[in-house]
């Protein structure tokens, strides 16, 4: 199942169906490029200890990754700024970004309203939210709710090669368009951009067979009629102008104020 040779066969079957084209980070990465200007504050929500995106945003913008996690590579000396704290209380005064963006993070929370929330105060009027998260109702989310968190982490780590502690518990609480919807707009958010994108089949990369199938329901799910079977929901929120939650803070205070541990 995990042979080396099946491993090696994989990427050329993605040549072979996939060359040339976009998917997920890619596409999300142009997305917040189309709404980020030159300056402007951002803040990555679920950053991970890597800073990914933080590092990708960091010389056009002021940067500030938050994670739950404790460690985070950062020095916080240059840019981006690394900061741990629960989305759900975010260590930060309102009005204070101009943008929010979150990779993958959506499906393991557990109160997404309440995070949205919090989006929505930390933004300044004209802020933006841009995410992308699983769709609950893509093969890979329903296999992972159905499957034993032991079983999930352990499986992932050993098809993408990575720690387990990289793999957290899925709840897909607000992972459908009616609920992602339901949930921003309930913050006080204006949606501009909602909607499902596929991928590749990622999961499917240590088994040439299933690789194949993958590419199938690839297939079948681009076609618009089942859009809400494809892998992930990509979204732009709009905290409109007129909406200001408090006074603006200095780019110190975003920091300072933090009640938490900074990595």
């Amino acid at each position: 199942m995990f042979s080396s040779k099946d491993r090696q066969k994989c990427p050329q079957l993605f040549e072979k169906y996939y060359a040339g084209r976009k998917f997920h980070d890619t596409l999300y990465t142009e997305l917040i490029r189309t709404h980020l200007q030159q300056g402007q504050r951002l803040l990555d929500a679920g950053c991970g200890r890597y800073l990914k995106f933080c590092k990708t945003f960091s010389e056009g913008a002021w940067v500030v990754g938050t994670d739950l996690g404790s460690e985070l590579e950062t020095n916080n000396r240059n840019a981006p700024y690394g900061v741990q704290s629960d989305l759900s209380y975010l260590p930060f005064g309102s009005d204070n970004f101009d943008m929010v963006i979150s990779r993958s993070v959506v499906e393991h929370l557990e109160d997404p309203p309440q995070v949205f929330r919090e989006f929505f105060r930390v933004l300044r009027p004209g802020g933006k939210v841009v995410l992308i998260t699983p769709n609950k109702w893509d093969y890979v989310s329903i296999i992972a709710a159905l499957t034993p968190y032991s079983f999930h982490r352990s499986l992932v780590g050993k098809i993408f090669q990575v720690p387990e502690d990289d793999v957290f518990p899925t709840k897909y609480r607000a992972n459908t368009i009616p609920a992602i919807r339901k949930a921003f707009r309930s913050a006080g958010f204006t949606e501009l951009e909602l909607d499902t994108i596929n991928h590749y089949p990622a999961y499917l990369m240590f088994s040439p067979l299933l690789f194949r199938l993958g590419v199938l329901y690839e297939r079948l799910t681009s076609l618009r009629a089942l859009r809400s079977l494809r892998g992930s929901i990509l979204c732009v929120f709009e905290k409109q102008d007129g909406l200001k939650t408090a006074s603006q803070p200095s780019r110190t205070a975003a920091l300072s104020d933090a009640r938490i541990e900074v990595s």
